[in-house]
């Protein structure tokens, strides 16, 4: 894959600021990270990553130290990895979700566009055919895209920033519980009830489901967290 520009030599005149090269190879990072193709296994290697997508190494390095700042990555002494949050810190970062994440989606839905409206109808559809055919990434990818886009309309654009940047600590977490095939029936059906809200223009309704899939999402990380305690107190009393 390349991000060199491609453009005609002959530019048009726009107010529209293109993204830079570290800016680009940061949106093609998170959105590999949001669709579960970068996991706690993966190590990104600037060198490497610069190979892979055609551009030189400074943007990438600017690019995973961006990403390191915001806490989304650890730094190795063999390249970046994805940060690792202790159970403490996913229990706290779900408190906050939830004081923020409910009321933000009443407001979204009072002011929601009829083509955000349709954007999320079409993601959940995406959503709903990828559980069935048990595509994990897929999933993840039309997930995400139903989340930016009720997100997109709450009205106060620090409370969606903050959202979205408490969100992109979950990225391991949501990869690791969707591949169980109940979570993620769990999840479409929190995304449905989201989806008929915003249609229904029923702002009780979109906050009630969004606390639903938080408070399901956390349920299924500790029912996780307890199922691996439980396979190392075996084998550790087997040993």
């Amino acid at each position: 894959m390349t991000l060199k520009n491609r453009a005609s030599p002959r530019r048009q005149t726009t107010d529209m600021k293109k993204p830079n090269m570290r800016e680009q190879v940061y949106n093609h990072l998170r959105t590999r990270m949001q669709k579960g193709e970068i996991d706690s296994s993966h190590r990104l290697v600037d060198h490497e990553i610069a190979a892979d997508l055609s551009v030189s190494r400074m943007p990438v390095r600017e690019a995973l130290l961006q990403l390191k700042n915001e806490g989304l990555l650890e730094s190795t002494s063999r390249g970046f990895v994805l940060r690792r949050f202790t159970p403490t810190d996913i229990a706290q970062i779900f408190d906050v979700r939830l004081l923020l994440e409910p009321p933000a989606a009443e407001a979204a839905c009072r002011q929601a566009s009829m083509e955000a409206v349709a954007k999320m109808k079409i993601a959940a559809e995406a959503s709903e055919k990828a559980h069935r055919d048990d595509d994990i990434v897929a999933y993840m990818a039309a997930n995400s895209l139903f989340r930016s886009t009720w997100i997109s309309q709450v009205p106060n654009p620090h409370l969606a920033d903050m959202i979205i940047r408490l969100a992109a600590h979950f990225e391991a977490v949501r990869l690791a519980t969707l591949r169980d095939a109940k979570v993620r029936a769990s999840s479409l059906l929190s995304t449905q009830k989201i989806t008929d809200a915003f249609i229904k223009k029923d702002p009780q309704a979109a906050c009630e489901g969004v606390q639903y899939n938080l408070r399901s999402s956390a349920a299924s990380y500790y029912a996780m967290q307890d199922r691996l305690i439980g396979k190392t107190g075996t084998a550790s009393n087997n040993a």
